[in-house]
């Protein structure tokens, strides 16, 4: 039975507030887990090319379901799937939440702004015309509140619901094409590595379709309460999901 395990990146897997920033008993059981003919694959908001660098060359997950599901590669960053936005939209949203939040967007494999870049892989642009217009992934705003973050999702869903799909991370949105999501993302990572035994674990709001969408959907005591009641396990680490998951 081909089995794998999809992980949320940042505060589950990567804690870029610690010391330790990855923990080494989860690189440990993550390595041993593929070397039993396991998958390993990280689900996350953030572009592939940002999570490989961060990784750098101690951890290669098999494949990367990134953008929040719009975009899966490979372990090398070769694009097996995508789904895009239009650029009309990307521009329009774009446009009227620049004023409140801090946004990147997610285009062609890269990360443009139109600010300052505030991360060495990001690509500073001086208009939306200048993004690969077929390409558009998805578009992540930083705002200043987690309650100013979650209005805004309330505003998108009910202004734009029929073109994106925006989801809540703390104070941070990451918005989609409708219809995209981590757990759509899982499923069609289940296709094309024809998963069998599909587990997935994750801290946020924004993890729940791939908890939901798990075979065994795997959470923390401290996520929020509609996480604990969609997982089947309540774990303390990815390595303890692994063990679990078996």
């Amino acid at each position: 039975m081909k089995t794998a395990l999809v992980s949320d990146f940042d505060n589950t897997l990567y804690f870029h507030n610690s010391e330790e920033r990855f923990r080494a008993q989860d690189i440990f059981e993550i390595l041993f887990f593929q070397k039993r003919g396991g998958l390993f694959g990280i689900c996350t908001g953030r572009s592939p090319d940002s999570v490989l660098d961060t990784t750098g060359n101690f951890l290669r997950p098999d494949f990367i379901i990134s953008v929040s599901g719009a975009l899966i590669v490979d372990g090398k960053g070769n694009v097996l799937d995508s789904r895009c936005l239009s650029p009309e939209i990307t521009e329009k949203i774009c446009r009227e939440y620049e004023s409140r939040a801090a946004m990147v967007i997610h285009a062609g494999g890269h990360v443009y702004t139109l600010s300052e870049p505030e991360y060495h892989l990001q690509i500073r642009i001086g208009s939306y015309g200048e993004l690969p217009r077929d390409a558009v992934y998805g578009i992540s705003m930083r705002f200043e509140s987690s309650e100013a973050a979650a209005a805004a999702v309330l505003e998108m869903k009910e202004k734009y619901g029929a073109h994106i799909a925006p989801f809540l991370n703390v104070r941070n949105v990451d918005i989609v094409a409708a219809g995209c999501s981590k757990g759509t993302g899982a499923a069609r990572a289940r296709e094309l590595f024809g998963i069998e035994k599909l587990g997935g674990i994750g801290d946020s709001y924004n993890d729940l379709p791939l908890i939901e969408n798990a075979d065994v959907g795997f959470t923390f005591a401290d996520a929020p309460p509609e996480l604990k009641e969609a997982a089947d396990e309540i774990v303390m680490s990815v390595s303890q999901a692994i063990e679990k998951l078996g």
